[in-house]
């Protein structure tokens, strides 16, 4: 280290959920942590989510919803849970009494204050001696021999850092349009920024160029259907045009078809729909479905909000019929085949009135209802990406690992920096960033403490 360098243990990119957890579990553990953030502000894309804390309620249900997920990975996922939960409350943040039970149509979960979190996180870190820094670049890392050396660009000019752990959590790379194209190929231009513009894949780059590998899963993401089109799309519409309902409804692309089992819920037709023609689809829903769900708060925290009326006023393509065939008519007229469209719908009918079936090319789930009360509405709706699913390959202590499986020593990743643990389908947002932060955090800084007992007993031996 020369003069000009300033040490830290634990270096964490990004101030996210999983980068302020890190840092603070760091903090905790005695080690001089340092949070980079690039953006002027801290809290990344959990700063604009709802602060729904949740995640499978046990390993079984994980592996049922993510069975290409990375085992080790889910299952210090569950387990760790209600620990970090509680660690929440123990840092004064108002936590929901209940939880919340059917998330995503299977997880558990409870409402957290997610804007108080995140501060009290980047303060707990100052007053372990450590610094939260906004407006923060790297714009160079390198390996040396103690750990990692780093050129950071402030608004105060440039500053050389080392430390001898570094933490990736970026936020994975949905604002990247060349990232997305690479890993999920067609359509990927089509997709909604829904998220922080920060998270563009720092933290994959930085990896690989560490000698970390990518995980498995690299092409699957999270996000809403949301009304299209539209003429703007920033983070005060996130969440109000998030159609979270769609679950409800009968969804077709542009050929008429369904393609997919709606129940399966929102953040997974999301993934399909970005597959179909034009990364266009068409939700076809009666009145019942709006008055119960399109007009529900999907879980606390949002808000009661009529998204069908939000979409509309926010300029989706809708249409509104008295008779359900008339509303085929007025679909129709948007350019989709009217026999195909009315077979894909007829055939749905009768399958949800069997009991489940098979209906214009995908499965109908027994839970399923047709259409049938008046008003009967359709609504315009296109994919939208919140953060990516891949990223860094890492074990269950958030070590990044290399291609053979081998620890890359001193690197770590937490967050949607860290691939595995969802992949196609979703674990959630919040809590497993804030859970892998713990994971990255701890193990971060007792390597740095290794290191520095390992130089302190060179210098001795000299």
């Amino acid at each position: 280290m020369n003069e000009t360098e300033q040490a830290y243990d634990v270096v964490v990119l990004g101030s996210g959920m999983s980068g302020l957890s890190a840092g603070w579990t760091a903090a905790q553990s005695g080690a001089r942590v340092l949070v980079l953030e690039k953006l002027p502000d801290i809290g990344g894309s959990a700063a604009l989510s709802a602060g729904m804390f949740w995640t499978a309620p046990d390993f079984d249900a994980y592996r049922a919803r993510i069975p290409l997920g990375e085992e080790a990975l889910g299952r210090r996922l569950v387990a760790d849970y209600d620990e970090s939960l509680a660690e929440i409350r123990s840092i004064g943040v108002d936590v929901a009494r209940e939880p919340l039970t059917g998330i995503m149509t299977f997880g558990r979960g409870y409402t957290i204050a997610i804007r108080d979190l995140l501060p009290r996180l980047a303060s707990g870190i100052s007053a372990a001696g450590g610094e939260v820094l906004t407006s923060a670049r790297a714009s160079a890392i390198r390996r040396d021999s103690e750990g990692f050396l780093l050129t950071v660009e402030t608004a105060d000019g440039v500053r050389d850092l080392a430390c001898a752990s570094l933490v990736l959590a970026t936020g994975g790379f949905p604002g990247s349009r060349e990232k997305l194209a690479a890993a999920i190929g067609r359509n990927a231009d089509r997709l909604l920024h829904r998220a922080n513009r920060g998270s563009v894949g720092d933290g994959l780059d930085t990896a690989k160029d560490l000698g970390a590998a990518a995980s498995g899963g690299m092409a699957t993401f999270y996000g809403h259907l949301v009304p299209n089109p539209l003429a703007s799309f920033g983070p005060a519409e996130f969440l109000p045009l998030s159609q979270y309902y769609s679950d409800y409804c009968i969804l077709v692309n542009t050929a008429g078809r369904r393609f997919i089992d709606e129940h399966l819920g929102d953040e997974l037709l999301n993934q399909e729909l970005t597959f179909q023609p034009e990364a266009r689809g068409f939700l076809i829903f009666d009145d019942r479905v709006r008055r119960e769900h399109a007009t529900a708060e999907p879980f606390p925290g949002l808000g009661v909000l009529d998204r069908y009326a939000a979409a509309v006023d926010a300029g989706g393509r809708h249409a509104q019929a008295g008779t359900l065939n008339g509303l085929l008519d007025a679909v129709a007229a948007w350019g989709l085949p009217r026999d195909v469209l009315a077979d894909t719908v007829g055939g749905f009918t009768a399958a949800a009135a069997a009991g489940g079936g098979h209906a214009g090319g995908a499965p109908v789930s027994p839970a399923a209802e047709a259409p049938s009360e008046a008003p009967f509405y359709a609504l315009e709706v296109r994919p939208s990406v919140t953060f990516t699913f891949g990223g860094v390959r890492i074990d269950s202590d958030g070590h990044a690992l290399d291609a053979d499986g081998r620890v890359v020593p001193g690197l770590y990743a937490a967050g949607a920096d860290a691939g595995g643990l969802s992949n196609f389908g979703y674990a959630g947002g919040l809590a497993p960033a804030y859970i892998t932060g713990r994971w990255a955090g701890a193990s971060a800084a007792a390597h740095a403490a290794r290191t520095a007992a390992s130089m302190r007993s060179d210098a001795l031996a000299h």
